[in-house]
């Protein structure tokens, strides 16, 4: 399973604002390399979600709306990902006569339960390095590059 790039800079702006920072979106785009505008929309979704809260003026920017240890990981990304579902059965001619749709519904509730158990806390954590199989991967062509705005 692959999250959207919309849950992805969420969560990457949540894990910043875990670490105690009030957060500038345009230094953030700029340090993690992304579209200030898709952060910017992201972060509109963070603060209508109850998750961030945002202020104007000198000294502004968006911080976390609660303590990153009442955060939960399963949370964000149920609330940020709206389409959250492995394959879509309902076009299927074998819908009738298959198991799977249930099968992937019982996967996606074991994926989600693992990141229940995990608060902002968790991964916000400073010294741990991406998962090792990942970080030893060099990066797809065009993925780390700055989106066009």
């Amino acid at each position: 399973m692959q999250l959207t790039q919309h849950t992805d800079f969420g969560l990457r702006l949540l894990i910043v604002l875990a670490r105690g920072e009030v957060v500038s979106l345009p230094a953030f785009a700029t340090e993690q390399a992304l579209s200030y505008n898709h952060v910017a929309k992201v972060a509109q979704v963070l603060v209508r979600e109850g998750f961030a809260t945002s202020r104007r003026g000198r000294g502004g920017g968006i911080a976390l709306a609660r303590p990153a240890s009442d955060i939960s990981v399963g949370e964000v990304v149920r609330k940020l990902e709206t389409g959250l579902k492995l394959a879509n059965c309902a076009c299927c001619a074998l819908r009738a006569d298959c198991a799977l749709s249930g099968i992937l519904a019982e996967a996606l509730e074991a994926f989600l339960a693992v990141l229940d158990r995990y608060t902002l806390t968790d991964a916000a954590r400073h010294g741990v390095s991406a998962f090792a199989a990942w970080a030893m991967l060099p990066p797809a062509p065009g993925t780390c590059a700055p989106p066009g705005d």
